[in-house]
């Protein structure tokens, strides 16, 4: 059961589709995926309603928007700040470049995704951000190069 309603084939057909293409009209999607319109309407505003569908949202490639460098950040944060890890979370979400951030286990406490337009952007990125943040204790950083899009968009 995904948060309070338990997903039919059809929705995960549904899922699918739109990961595929967001843009979809609802007559298009319930062609799709085979279920009459008024159907399909009422399971995508099941979905919405349950917190399945977060959104809609257009995806951007950085590369083409005039960053030429991305890069994952392994973020480590001092003890002292692990009670405000939410806020501390909160405020590198917002910071200029970062695509997402992401809480992990094990020797890192956070992995930020940035893209910058070069390296000395990047550099500037993480002396100005993160280099004089006091919560903040050792990064490390990993370049980019491709970026291959996995084809599971739900869970098995």
């Amino acid at each position: 059961m995904a948060n309070g309603i338990q997903l039919t084939a059809s929705d995960r057909r549904i899922l699918e589709e739109l990961t595929r293409d967001g843009r979809l009209s609802n007559k298009e999607l319930a062609a799709r995926v085979g279920l009459p319109a008024s159907t399909c309407h009422g399971r995508v505003r099941a979905l919405e309603d349950a917190g399945i569908i977060r959104g809609y949202h257009a995806e951007i490639d950085p590369v083409a928007a005039g960053a030429s460098v991305e890069a994952l950040i392994l973020v480590g944060v001092h003890d002292a700040v692990r009670d405000r890890l939410p806020r501390v979370t909160e405020r590198l979400r917002r910071l200029p470049g970062v695509q997402r951030v992401f809480l992990i286990g094990g020797e890192q406490d956070l992995v930020l995704h940035v893209a910058c337009a070069s390296v000395p952007a990047l550099r500037d990125f993480i002396r100005e951000h993160l280099g004089s943040d006091r919560d903040l204790g050792r990064t490390q950083t990993q370049l980019i190069f491709e970026q291959h899009p996995g084809a599971a968009v739900i869970p098995l």
